[in-house]
């Protein structure tokens, strides 16, 4: 825990990291709506049922404070351990996004009698994020 200096981060690339993040998550629910959607029991009606209230703009608002919670916590255990380099970088995102998240969701989805196929869709979301996010926080 020396190894932490709260000054000595690179906020930059901790924000960028966010920006990654939401921009591979619209990619990735754009790619998997379908599939995603029909495992979670909603359907397009439900969807435009939601303009116009808080449930169109909420789920953003937390996903960005979620993002920028992890980043910031992967940018903290990458500079605790001395993480230098894509490799590096790659090899921590994975770990805490698989050792974190993937554990949790398997998990809940396991007691939620939830499909495979949606643990793949929300667990390969952030395991691939952050295994990229860890990319750039180790070598920036």
């Amino acid at each position: 825990m020396d190894n932490l200096d709260l000054g000595s981060l690179n906020y930059l690339a901790i924000i960028v990291g966010v920006v990654i993040n939401q921009l591979l998550g619209a990619a990735w629910y754009r790619t998997w709506a379908k599939p995603w959607m029909a495992d979670v029991g909603l359907t397009m009606e439900d969807m435009e049922a939601m303009k116009g209230t808080p449930m169109q703009w909420l789920p953003y608002v937390v996903a960005i404070i979620s993002a920028l919670i992890f980043t910031f916590v992967l940018a903290l255990l990458i500079q605790g351990m001395g993480a230098n380099g894509a490799a590096e970088g790659l090899l921590l995102g994975l770990l805490v996004s698989i050792g974190a998240i993937a554990t949790s969701y398997a998990t809940t989805y396991s007691f939620e009698s939830r499909s495979l196929r949606l643990f793949l869709i929300n667990s390969g979301y952030p395991i691939i994020t952050y295994a990229i996010i860890g990319i750039l926080l180790a070598a920036w």
